[in-house]
């Protein structure tokens, strides 16, 4: 081949490659995007509760019972109501490391003193089961008087009661360091009365676990 034609063609070769080179690639049709969703869950106390969704198109929906859920995709916000057994099921993980709820335990003591009721005494040991759902339980406890006798006397008792249970507690395996103790008087009665009388529900303990 001459030199000529041999650099022609060479030429042409470059210009070709050059050429296929800026085309641009054949278009990729997109992903389907999975649609987002949203589960209100229940409130642990009962109360009502509200969540507003909106899809990126500005259309929005709101969640006002529990395990309303809402789907946000490409055709907006669909509503419908979550299985909840199927919502535990799905989301078994989450579950298992949220914090269990509150719980308030009452134990109810003789008149005039930090003695247990032989019920409240048993009702203990079931107590102590409930605080060991609780990987790091937060306890309270807090003693109360009836309306028998003075103020600063009440304050006494009710501190008493309160170091009583802690003492319990502490005696099964509870961590002290997990425990505050507070004594009310009669400050928080449970049952409104005048003074004087000796309302058995209101000589009582509560534990507040969280």
């Amino acid at each position: 081949m001459a030199p000529e034609r041999f650099r022609c063609a060479l030429l042409l070769a470059t210009l070709a490659g050059a050429l296929a080179a800026c085309q641009a690639p054949p278009p990729v049709a997109p992903a389907l995007r999975t649609p987002d969703r949203v589960v209100l869950l229940p409130q642990a106390d009962g109360s009502s509760s509200a969540l507003v969704v909106r899809s990126p198109t500005g259309e929005e929906a709101i969640l006002s019972r529990p395990y309303a859920m809402a789907s946000v995709g490409a055709n907006g916000v669909q509503t419908s109501v979550a299985d909840p057994a199927e919502v535990r099921a799905r989301f078994k993980v989450l579950y298992d490391l949220m914090p269990a709820e509150r719980r308030t335990y009452l134990v109810y003591f003789e008149t005039g003193g930090d003695r247990l009721t032989a019920d409240s005494a048993q009702q203990i040991n079931e107590i102590l089961a409930e605080i060991g759902r609780f990987p790091a339980p937060e306890i309270r406890i807090v003693g109360h008087t009836d309306t028998v006798g003075t103020a600063a006397i009440n304050d006494q008792i009710s501190m008493q009661r309160a170091r009583i249970v802690r003492a319990r507690l502490i005696e099964k395996g509870v961590d002290p360091t997990r425990i505050e103790t507070v004594g009310r008087g009669r400050r928080e009665l449970l049952v409104p009365t005048r003074d004087g009388v000796a309302e058995a529900r209101n000589r009582r303990v509560e534990i507040l676990v969280r």
